[in-house]
């Protein structure tokens, strides 16, 4: 059979119409990989992982079904070196951060959605000295031996969200993230520490009425650090220090032993949003509780050590994006009021440890698209004052700090036919600091970040880099950062 000639042409060019067309609808947006080449320049940014919402912000899965928008899988690999001398004294010279996982979203029905997230992690922690933990700095009970040496951790993560509407206008939400690892000190002493996380969150939103929503979150959560020691290899017994604060230690030697700290921890957290067509706002406020103990011996069990913390966290954020107008404006405020106290079992009537602790931000984004060459531009400005006091009774020791941090970012996004974009952003921080006021004083940290993402045969590739530095005035001492996040998405009909 003979075809028509002129049909045939008109047929396949039709058809090459709508493979550009089906080509171009993906989206193509690395969605929190984006945020990240972004320079984290987020207050004005309209991003799908970005939103003003009780789930985006403030992670209530209640509103996972209605901040849905595609079914995806997504592969994902990360890795960031972190290494150089301006650092804590236990921190490592040098920490190795590698994971590969996978992601996905599916809409269930019309009134349900569930998101899931599960990676495998290897940790390595290079020219750790003398300490034992997982995490030196979560209190101020902590182990040391004499020697430096590497940590190699390895283990599974997971996370998942579901929500369901219950009736109009109200949803429920559950979601969990647990994660457990095994590292192991390659030197004498060479503990081994098992680490467990989990942590539960049950979630309602409301909204009583058009563009309001109220939501609620409940978040219970179990830390469990398990370091044991086994006799050496060379037949030597174990010799540790066992710290509460800085000041009082004991030492303890052994061939084998068992040293336990569990986290439990509460938390509430009260959302209030509006969400109109231009102007978006929403403030998470949340309060609770963690308290750890730290337990010597495997069998029976005895408390060395107890730290409390009451945290008060009320976050604002807003965006206006005007009709029509190639601007967004966005704007933040915050206030963090984290007290935490510890004591020793043994003497609980006598205060070890007080640790004030409080923080006030605000912030302002602008954001503005050049539409006849598909170019947006980003900046915004982030001030943080902190009011931080610190009691080592034990020690009497005493430190304080009363000051402010700036953050400025700026950053740059070029898209193509809306298939390929460039991204690019550099931030700079004066004067980053702890809560127990250990980090070098005076540094100022600048990071420059890079991105892209296109849609290729089906998938959507996208690719974060970036490269920090810190200095410190009074030293020639630095820390320097490499990162590298590479994302393979495929949206699903």
């Amino acid at each position: 059979m003979r075809l028509n000639s002129g049909r045939t042409f008109r047929l396949v060019l039709m058809a090459f119409a709508a493979a550009i067309v089906a080509f171009q609808s993906f989206p193509a947006r690395g969605d929190g990989i984006r945020i990240k080449s972004l320079a984290d320049a987020r207050l004005a940014l309209e991003d799908r992982d970005n939103r003003i919402n009780p789930y985006d912000f403030g992670r209530n899965p209640a509103w996972l079904l209605q901040d849905f928008d595609f079914q995806y899988l997504r592969l994902s690999g990360s890795l960031y070196e972190i290494s150089g001398d301006l650092r804590r004294d236990f921190d490592p010279h040098l920490v190795n951060d590698l994971y590969i996982g996978a992601e996905g979203i599916k809409q269930l029905s019309d009134r349900q959605a569930v998101r899931g997230y599960i990676d495998y992690q290897r940790l390595r922690d290079r020219e750790v000295y003398s300490n034992l933990e997982r995490d030196q700095y979560n209190d101020p009970f902590y182990l040391n031996d004499q020697t430096t040496g590497d940590f190699d951790y390895y283990g599974p993560r997971t996370s998942v969200d579901w929500s369901i509407r219950l009736v109009d206008g109200l949803w429920l939400g559950a979601g969990l993230d647990y994660n457990i690892n095994t590292g192991l000190k390659q030197v004498y002493t060479r503990p081994e520490i098992v680490h467990n996380y989990f942590q539960g969150i049950f979630g309602l939103a409301w909204m009583p009425a058009r563009r309001w929503v109220l939501g609620i979150a409940y978040r219970p959560a179990r830390l469990q650090n398990r370091t044991k020691f086994a006799k050496s290899d060379e037949g030597k017994d174990n010799v540790i220090q066992g710290y509460a604060g800085d000041g009082i230690f004991e030492i303890r030697t052994f061939s084998s032993y068992t040293i336990t700290e569990i986290e439990m921890s509460h938390h509430v957290d009260l959302q209030g949003f509006y969400l109109g067509d231009d102007l978006k706002a929403g403030v998470t406020a949340r309060g609770g509780m963690s308290e750890n103990e730290v337990k010597y011996n495997a069998t029976r069990q005895f408390p060395k050590g107890y730290w409390r913390e009451d945290l008060i966290d009320v976050d604002f954020r807003a965006r206006y994006t005007p009709s029509g107008k190639p601007l967004a404006l966005g704007v933040s405020a915050r206030y963090v009021s984290d007290d935490g106290w510890g004591i020793r079992p043994d003497f609980e009537d006598v205060l070890l440890y007080d640790n004030p602790y409080s923080m006030y931000s605000a912030g302002i984004g602008l954001a503005y698209r050049f539409a006849p060459i598909d170019l947006m531009i980003l900046g915004e400005y982030i001030y943080k004052k902190y009011d931080i006091e610190v009691y080592d009774n034990g020690a009497s020791l005493y430190r304080k700090a009363d000051h402010t941090s700036n953050i400025g970012r700026v950053a740059l996004e070029k898209n193509i036919s809306n298939v390929y974009s460039f991204r690019a952003g550099y931030e700079y921080v004066d004067y980053p600091i702890d809560r127990w006021l250990k980090l070098p004083r005076n540094i100022d940290t600048s990071r420059i970040t890079a991105g892209f993402d296109a849609y290729l045969g089906g998938w959507n590739v996208a690719m974060h880099l970036e490269y920090g530095i810190g200095k410190q005035e009074e030293s020639s001492a630095e820390r320097q950062q490499l990162g590298a996040v590479m994302w393979f998405t495929k949206y699903i009909n």
